[in-house]
């Protein structure tokens, strides 16, 4: 099978993941209309209760994909439709009623939102090119469909993650095919815009106009929307958690049941989504100290909210801490085993989160959230843009003015600030990466939008004008031009999608190999992918093997051939790819720490071909790669 042909497959039709991606969003929102009715919600109370409705939807359907990963990977295609469908079809009628009662205002927003999908969607329906997709994002999805099974893979540590969407996308990717990971994230996108301008709202069209389109126009929004990234799963856990205090304010039990599960859903996606849970934790308490809910009262709601973010994280955590014996692998074996080759896997990730982004010294606290704005060179290639430090700085100056007129009951909002900083402290302490910082986006937007509201009408437009200026002069055409791009190479994506992922790619020589590895290497073969860790389009049995990446292979560096080829025979590997002269120019996270041994296991490897128990296969075309046959 050539290269193309297997990409095509992956692809099947254009509407196979459009069906799936719909049939979950339906299915989605009327579980959660179900499930806010049994909490005491009025039908569509509030705006942005229905897309309060669709998170809860998708994040219980997580959990059960979760819970029952092993019928989504071996029941029939038409059997997992058919239970998908029952919901689905609810959630339609109660849609098609919702339709019926909107006003003017409410069609156009959605009919920006639909001509926005129509801007936006063509990055969805080209094959997954980007570096984490085809490591992780995208490829344990197939990892774990060849396996039959979940579990943790000691070759791909990013397997031992919570990695919560990537249960909705393994549902998905089993009905729709390698598209639809990304058009979840579009999705999630297309949701995450009109939600935050229905939660601003309240400060006047005006404000939520602009700071919508500050959040939208901003190069980190445009450059996340077109690869599959997490961190739109946790902003939308937040905006949940924002809409359920205004959907459930004064019955503290729903309210409490509600958050808690929303913050413990945001730690689900992944350990940096801890950031919101505290967000999360602290508008609870904001609502508890401002209601003055009486102690004991305030007790046992924080305990139901506890208990429901326990609930809710506790299934994704549990399978790593299962299989490793640690929730949060590769992240804290050194405080288990120090010795173990775990430990060392966790200082090459750590390495991974910290050298390469971001400042360091106690002088990033204060200095970031400017930085962030416009470095890009020093984070991970994107930026927030003008308007977030301009945004923070209104809205600190707008409550700082007005905070004489609250007295007491304005140290109630502390709490509220209190998490805004908490999730800023955890991403300077944590891993300075641009994208990381993505949800920390709607409680700026919150802050400058509600400060707003309280300064003299002539000083709130002025602010305005500085917010669209900082937001214009940020703006990036060359991030929204990359949609058209990809509508314009659309043909090619679907027809000869081999081609489509040499150019995207932007490096050939590694799609040269896998094509002559589909095409000449036996079926059985098992590859082994040593300096680079690409494996989605691998079109055989693919495991990886960079030392300290991970712990199944050569972690420690064997000292002496024998030993390395020893373990290649044990891991069953059949060839070898490597690439040598230093890293890929596509790789984002170069480690230069480990260069030593690197370079000693690649001796190890030109020992074993002088001894002839690998053989050099001649590749045409494959440049720094090389593909090398372990000999039996």
């Amino acid at each position: 099978m050539t290269l193309n042909e297997l990409i095509a497959a992956m692809q099947g039709a254009w509407y196979e993941p459009a069906a799936a991606f719909l049939i979950l969003l339906l299915a989605a929102y009327g579980i959660g209309c179900l499930l806010l009715e049994k909490l005491g919600c009025r039908k569509d109370a509030h705006p942005g209760s229905g897309l309060l409705a669709l998170v809860a939807g998708l994040d219980l359907l997580a959990v059960v994909f979760r819970l029952g990963d092993y019928a989504v990977i071996h029941l029939p295609a038409g059997v997992l439709y058919g239970a998908a469908a029952v919901p689905a079809v609810y959630g339609t009628c109660r849609l098609a009623r919702r339709a019926a009662g909107f006003g003017r205002e409410e069609w156009v927003l959605w009919g920006g939102v639909l001509i926005l999908a129509g801007i936006t969607a063509a990055p969805a329906f080209v094959p997954p090119f980007s570096w984490d997709e085809q490591s992780y994002q995208v490829a344990l999805m197939y990892r774990y469909l060849e396996q039959g099974s979940t579990a943790v893979v000691a070759d791909n540590p990013y397997s031992a993650l919570s990695s919560m969407p990537h249960f909705l996308m393994l549902w998905g990717v089993r009905l729709g095919g390698v598209n639809f990971p990304r058009l979840l994230v579009l999705g999630c996108c297309l949701i995450a815009v009109p939600w935050i301008y229905l939660l601003l709202l309240r400060f006047g069209r005006k404000t939520a106009l602009v700071l919508t389109a500050a959040f939208l126009l901003s190069p980190l929004t445009g450059g996340m929307w077109r690869e599959v990234y997490l961190e739109p799963f946790i902003l939308l856990n937040l905006l949940a958690g924002a809409q359920a205090v205004r959907v459930f304010r004064g019955r503290l039990l729903p309210l409490a049941l509600l958050t808690g599960f929303f913050a413990g859903m945001a730690a689900a996606v992944k350990l940096t989504g801890g950031a919101a849970s505290l967000a999360l934790l602290c508008l609870f308490f904001c609502v508890l100290a401002f209601d003055r809910v009486p102690r004991r009262r305030a007790g046992f709601a924080f305990a139901w909210f506890a208990a429901a973010g326990l609930a809710a994280a506790v299934p994704f955590y549990l399978r790593p801490l299962l299989a490793t014996g640690n929730p949060f692998y590769p992240f804290g074996a050194a405080y288990i085993d120090p010795a173990a080759p775990a430990a060392a896997v966790e200082v090459y990730h750590s390495l991974l989160g910290t050298s390469r982004f971001g400042l360091a010294g106690i002088g990033s606290f204060f200095s970031s959230w400017i930085i962030v704005a416009y470095r890009r060179e020093i984070y991970d290639g994107y930026v927030l843009g003008w308007q977030f430090p301009v945004m923070l700085a209104i809205g600190a100056f707008a409550w700082y003015w007005a905070a004489r007129r609250f007295r007491r009951k304005g140290l109630a909002f502390l709490w509220a600030a209190a998490g805004g900083v908490l999730f800023y402290l955890y991403w300077c302490v944590s891993s300075q990466q641009a994208r990381f910082i993505l949800p920390l986006f709607f409680p700026v937007l919150f802050l400058a939008a509600s400060g707003l509201a309280w300064l003299p009408v002539r000083w709130r437009n002025a602010a305005l004008a500085v917010i669209a200026a900082a937001t214009l002069l940020s703006f990036q055409p060359e991030v929204w031009k990359n949609f058209y791009y990809a509508w314009r190479s659309m043909p090619v994506a679907r027809q000869a999608p081999a081609d489509f992922l040499r150019f995207a790619d932007r490096e050939k020589e590694y799609a040269n190999l896998l094509d002559y590895i589909g095409r000449t290497l036996p079926e059985e073969a098992k590859v082994m992918l040593v300096f680079d860790r690409r494996g989605l389009y691998m079109p055989r049995r693919c495991v990886l093997g960079t030392p300290f990446f991970q712990e199944a292979f050569f972690t420690p560096v064997p000292g002496s051939p024998e030993e390395a080829y020893g373990e290649l025979v044990r891991g069953g590997v059949d060839y070898i790819v490597i690439l040598v002269g230093g890293e890929s120019p596509r790789n984002p996270d170069p480690i230069s720490d480990f260069d030593r041994e690197n370079e000693q296991l690649t001796l190890h490897f030109l020992e074993l071909l002088k001894r002839e128990k690998l053989l050099f296969v001649p590749v045409p075309g494959s440049g720094r790669y090389r593909l090398l046959k372990v000999v039996r």
